[in-house]
């Protein structure tokens, strides 16, 4: 059984994994140049960002494994395969067998979707449907169990990097060898497709951003400017800064004039003051004299026209110089007196009275012109003060918007170097060994999975043999009972319910072997030797083993007799219970006579689990005999019952004969038993742990 199962169950493996499809695979290797390409934001770096790498070339195999690419490999197969079909080249693209099975699948609707050698065209019009609506038939072939166009069967495409280098390599196994193969090479051109489009999209979105950020802050720098510049026309801004400069100096010497000029006016007016104390009466001549004050007043009138106008100062002094002398000579016609009361000349007192009087009035000329720019000055300032702040604030908001512009522009520079680096890269993608059509299938696995099964269905039935053996409480061959039990065994007796034509033979031979082990026991200097005969529970066989005892031994001329607890003593007696030897309990007229003539005792006592054993009597027999049944359970309390039994056992003379034992477990202690055909010695070898199956 331990092999027969196991070879059924790798024979059944094997026939029904011969009955799998075979299987062919294609593969290709494709140069990504992601590693070792030239990156143009890396050309000047000395260092590889080599997790960076290594998230592009994951990145690449995600995308070549996601389910829209899946989905476009899907749908150009399916419109490949279907727009062949019947076409000349048809076996170029699908087997007999696939397209016969592709034929019955497909509907009215889906042929008239078809362009018959068209494969781009039909590819159009299948999109067009698988968009349309959320459930129709090309939907179901991708999202379903097929195994050419499903996404379970396409995500079978192995996809992996070779070692550390730019390379990917595809590889696609399935029971179509073309279908195989043309579904790499549309796999090639998808998902390099789709890559580049997530690339291109994202650059491109950045790309864009940027442009138009541009413009609007173009717009807005500009519009900043224009109002800047208009700003400083309505102002009179031409330099702010020079301007501002200018107003403060020509203030700063205005001041310094005005105070010159001041001064000077006061020095006359207290010049003035003590010439008209010398002279005294003789300045109210001249005072009160019209045409002294006339000419005067003429010439306060050009001291203040040449300060005022500085084209013809020429010509004014000329003339000033006049007046002046017309002044003196009025001057020297109303002077009276030629001496003062101090005895001073008159004419030279006079004379200073009249400078200092021309001196002032100059001064006075020339400071209301003074304080008249001064207010013009104080104009300027009022109108230079608040135009500075302005002009700072908006040139502080044109500043800002050049550096925004500045850093968009920047940016954008940038977004377009990667731009121009992702044509780069997309550009080295290269199939380097393309797919070629499978010309035999793959190897398969049958035997493998057979061995596999045999080694499985074996260990699990040896496991299955342990454990129940672990879990069996049956002493049912020699083995077991010493296990259970933890004594001897001495030999086993045959069942014999049923009647063969070998049931002879096999209580003879078990009978010899019990007849011939239970004398080794024997004292040979005692002429009688007792064997004590009992179970543990009823109907265990212990007069079936006394029976064949004392037909043993009346076969060999020795006389036996049987002392049964049924017939020849009481078991709840004080005789029994308090015997030393079985003359104390087991002699009575049946036996009276037989006792003494007799060699060999066989005394047979009740169930240990019914009565009690008088143990003094076990170290006056030759061997104790314990009987068990090989198809009985083994409790817990017959274990207990026997140690006890062991323990007032002083010769350790308790033996095990097992009854109603299979031919097998008999014939490892007598020998193989007939009949003596081939599966039976086969089965006694495995039995007995060995080969040698002749008796």
């Amino acid at each position: 059984m331990l092999l027969s199962l196991p070879l059924v169950a790798a024979l059944l493996v094997f026939a029904l994994m011969s009955r799998n499809p075979k299987m062919y695979k294609s593969s290709s290797t494709i140069y990504t140049g992601i590693v070792s390409g030239y990156d143009v934001l890396a050309a000047e770096s000395t260092t590889r960002d080599w997790m960076s790498v290594n998230n592009a070339v994951d990145n690449l195999i995600s995308v070549i494994t996601a389910e829209s690419t899946l989905s476009n490999v899907s749908m150009r197969l399916l419109a490949r395969n279907i727009s062949h079909l019947d076409c000349p080249d048809e076996r170029e693209y699908i087997t007999e067998n696939t397209a016969a099975e592709l034929r019955n699948m497909l509907s009215n609707d889906i042929l008239e979707l078809t362009v018959r050698c068209d494969e781009e065209a039909t590819y159009r019009n299948f999109i067009e449907a698988y968009e349309a609506s959320r459930d129709n038939w090309f939907k179901q072939m991708f999202h379903w169990n097929h195994r050419h166009y499903s996404f379970k069967a396409l995500s079978g495409i192995e996809v992996s990097r070779v070692g550390s280098s730019d390379m990917i390599r595809l590889s696609y196994t399935c029971d179509d060898q073309f279908v195989a193969y043309h579904t790499l090479k549309i796999l090639e051109s998808e998902f390099v497709k789709q890559y580049l489009s997530i690339r291109y999209q994202q650059t491109t979105d950045v790309v864009n951003y940027f442009q138009r950020e541009l413009k609007a802050i173009q717009a807005d720098l500009t519009r900043k400017e224009d109002e800047l510049t208009k700003y400083n026309v309505d102002n009179g801004i031409i330099n702010y800064q020079e301007q501002t400069k200018m107003v403060a100096e020509r203030q700063k010497d205005l001041d310094g004039l005005i105070e010159l000029v001041m001064r000077e006016r006061d020095g006359s007016e207290q010049k003035i003051r003590i010439l008209e104390e010398k002279l005294g009466y003789v300045t109210d001549l001249y005072t009160n004299n019209i045409s002294f004050l006339t000419q005067l007043h003429t010439i306060n009138g050009l001291y203040t026209q040449m300060s005022t106008d500085t084209t013809s100062n020429a010509d004014l002094n000329i003339r000033l110089a006049e007046e002046t002398e017309k002044l003196r000579s009025i001057g020297n016609d109303i002077s009276v007196s030629q001496y003062t009361k101090e005895g001073l000349s008159n004419d030279l007192l006079v004379t200073e009275w009249i400078n200092a009087i021309l001196t002032k009035s100059k001064a006075e000329a020339e400071l209301s012109i003074l304080i008249a720019n001064k207010k013009e000055m104080e104009k300027d300032v009022r109108r230079f003060s608040p135009v500075g702040s302005s002009i700072k604030r908006q040139e502080r908001e044109i500043n800002f918007s050049e550096q925004n512009y500045l850093s968009n522009l920047r940016s954008l520079n940038e977004a377009k170097l990667r731009e121009k680096n992702l044509q780069l890269t997309s550009a080295t993608f290269k199939v380097l060994t393309p797919p070629a059509v499978a010309l035999y299938p793959e190897k398969t696995k049958n035997k493998l999975y057979s061995l596999v099964a045999f080694l499985f269905t074996f260990i699990l039935l040896c496991g299955l043999v342990l454990l129940s053996e672990e879990m069996n409480r049956k002493p049912y061959d020699s083995t077991s009972a010493n296990n259970l039990v933890n004594l001897p065994v001495i030999g086993a007796y045959p069942l014999l319910k049923k009647k063969s034509k070998y049931s002879d033979i096999y209580a003879s031979l078990a009978m010899r072997n019990l007849g011939n082990t239970i004398t080794n026991y024997f004292d040979r200097d005692q002429t009688v030797n007792i064997i004590n005969v009992f179970s543990i529970n009823k109907g265990e066989g212990k007069s079936t083993v006394c029976r064949a005892f004392n037909d043993y031994f009346e076969s060999i001329e020795t006389k036996p007799v049987i002392v049964d607890w049924e017939k020849d003593f009481e078991s709840n007696s004080k005789y029994y219970l308090l015997a030393n030897s079985i003359y104390d309990f087991g002699v009575n007229e049946n036996n009276m006579a037989s006792m003494p003539e007799a060699n060999v005792i066989i005394v047979e006592y009740p169930p240990l689990k019914d009565a009690s054993f008088p143990t003094k009597v076990l170290n006056t027999s030759a061997i104790n005999v314990l009987v068990v049944d090989s198809e009985r359970d083994w409790s817990g309390m017959a274990s207990l019952t026997i140690n006890e039994l062991k323990r007032f056992n002083k010769h350790n003379n308790i033996a095990i004969i097992l009854n109603n034992s299979d031919i097998d477990t008999v014939g490892s202690f007598t020998g193989m038993l007939p009949p003596f055909r081939w599966t039976h010695k086969l089965r006694f070898a495995v039995w007995n742990l060995g080969t040698e199956t002749k008796v």
